[in-house]
């Protein structure tokens, strides 16, 4: 128990340690849309605004609740994510400890070093870089809180799992565990795996018979009643659009990108994770990952087959070292949702590890610990990892300081992506630094001239230095790559009024909130326009 007790205060003790200087770091990217600028959490009461806001209600409540007792301070938003981060290496400290009492793993050889096992698990959890995107990044927070409630619903099924037949409070345990997992769903859809992994753990640490479907047994018609249900309110809950392709964006500058593209880049992306995972070097919020567009690529070939090996080796490794085959399994499925056939904006994220890393670390203890019969050893080879993840760590935060010094390390890692001169140029402020933001949006065009972004914000730049026609050029071409832009209208109709010519300035408001009807400043400025315009009474609804 002492053991116990002192592990769990050397983990939250280094994670604070570690996780000290995030605190002042500023919203990022697309901390603007979900937090900075979402008024849809300004009013903790209006409920209907930030449970519909997007797919993710509950992490959105618990933005809702930060902005309601700290506003935009990001003191708040720090301290939230890591007292999430803390407890999530404390669920996996207990979850390593359940999985170890398990039938068909408790006369592991390796079984008597549980409790080290199970520490050492929860401080590589709490002390990898990897992490910094999931905790110091705030809106990754969805990444983070969809951990802890999907960890602690398996963990709560497990124990139920475990518990005597005749005891009545198992049921209450379970009850607990769908109620984490309805939690887990609402947070982050990566959890949709939940059921899958529950499936894992039955055949390969519960069941001690072979496995039969026997239709006779009523558990086994609730199971698979269950399992039909999921995946029928699935269904029902996202059309097949979530599989169709995506055109640029903000988010990205990639010019179009296939369900058939992304499954093949992901071939090359999954073995990309591994080796930040093994060794966290050169992180980077904005990878220049070339898409896929061939499966004989020799990039793609050699992934596929590196991928496959490794499923194998699981299917190997089954009744050999069922640890091991377990953590590649839950690193597989974990990853599935965020690295298949649904395209999501960018091809590579760090925050995707965040749950699948539990995998990867059962799979290094068990390697570890096996090799080293020695206990000693071990912990020592731990230790020293441990020790430098946590200054990769401590480290990695700084570049989160602010917006400049994320997308400078941005540009020096990914030095032909549009998008990191784009952003890094955004984040010049001041008259003085006129000629590097200009520099920066004209280097992005430069390298994608397709990618509408760069030419508003470069049309911005010059509409604050009183460049019009030229700021018009650039918000016209932006708007001609992409005429769903809310924020080009805004901008345009915003030169026109300095141009004094109201009617396009009213033409263009119009159509800004014909696209966004969530943005305040577009109301503002019609506003404006209208009591320019000898028209109080429309003016003051706008208002």
């Amino acid at each position: 128990i002492y053991f116990n007790l002192i592990g769990l205060g050397i983990i939250i003790i280094l994670g604070t340690i570690i996780y000290s200087n995030s605190f002042d770091c500023s919203f990022h990217f697309d901390d603007k849309a979900n937090i900075e600028d979402n008024f849809a959490i300004r009013n903790l009461s209006n409920v209907r605004d930030w449970w519909n806001f997007d797919s993710r209600p509950i992490a959105m409540f618990t933005f809702a609740l930060n902005y309601h007792f700290g506003q935009n301070n990001v003191w708040g938003y720090h301290f939230v994510n890591l007292i999430i981060h803390l407890t999530n290496a404390l669920l996996v400290v207990w979850l390593t400890l359940l999985l170890f009492t398990t039938p068909l793993l408790k006369n592991l050889a390796i079984k008597k070093n549980k409790n080290s096992i199970s520490l050492v698990m929860g401080l590589l959890f709490i002390s990898h870089p990897l992490a910094t995107q999931s905790v110091t990044y705030i809106v990754q927070r969805m990444a983070s809180l969809a951990a802890l409630f999907f960890i602690l619903s398996l963990s709560l099924y497990i124990m139920a799992r475990l518990m005597d037949r005749d005891n009545k409070s198992k049921y209450i345990v379970f009850f607990c565990s769908a109620v984490s997992a309805y939690l887990a769903f609402h947070t982050k859809e990566n959890t949709y795996t939940l059921p899958f992994i529950i499936v894992l753990v039955e055949l390969y640490l519960l069941r001690k018979e072979r496995l039969s479907i026997n239709l006779k047994d009523y558990r086994v018609i609730l199971f698979l009643v269950g399992i039909i249900g999921f995946v029928s309110i699935l269904i029902l809950k996202y059309s097949s659009g979530i599989f169709g392709s995506l055109t640029p964006d903000e988010h990205n500058d990639y010019k179009l990108i296939t369900p058939i593209n992304y499954l093949l880049t992901e071939f090359s992306v999954i073995p990309k994770y591994i080796q930040l995972l093994l060794i966290p070097i050169n992180q980077n919020l904005d990878y220049d990952f070339p898409l896929s567009n061939n499966f004989f690529e020799l990039r793609t070939i050699i992934s596929f087959m590196f991928l496959m090996s490794l499923l194998a080796l699981s299917i190997f490794l089954y009744n050999r070292n069922r640890l091991i085959s377990f953590g590649i399994l839950w690193f597989f499925i974990t990853i599935s949702i965020e690295s298949s056939v649904i395209v999501l904006n960018d091809p590579v994220f760090e925050h995707r590890t965040y749950l699948p890393s539990f995998g990867f670390f059962l799979i290094l203890c068990a390697v570890i610990f096996g090799l080293f019969k020695e206990k000693k050893i071990a912990l020592t080879i731990f230790v020293f990892i441990i020790a430098i993840n946590s200054y990769l760590t401590y480290e990695r935060n700084k570049v989160w300081k602010d917006e400049f010094s994320l997308w400078d390390d941005c540009v020096s890692k990914s030095p032909n992506k549009a998008r990191t001169y784009s952003n890094r140029g955004n984040s010049f402020k001041g008259a003085d630094t006129f000629d590097k933001a200009y520099a920066d949006f004209t280097k992005a065009i430069e390298l994608k001239p397709i990618f509408f972004a760069p030419y508003n914000n470069r049309g911005l730049l010059l509409t604050n230095a009183n460049r019009y026609n030229e700021a018009l050029a650039d918000l016209n071409k932006s708007m001609e790559l992409n005429p769903n832009q809310s924020n080009v209208f805004l901008n345009r109709g915003n030169v026109y009024l300095k141009l004094n010519k109201p009617t396009e300035a009213l033409a263009d408001y119009n159509q800004a909130i014909g696209l966004n009807l969530m943005d305040a400043k577009i109301f503002n400025s019609r506003g404006s326009i209208l009591g320019m315009m000898q028209k109080p009474l429309e003016a003051i609804a706008d208002f």
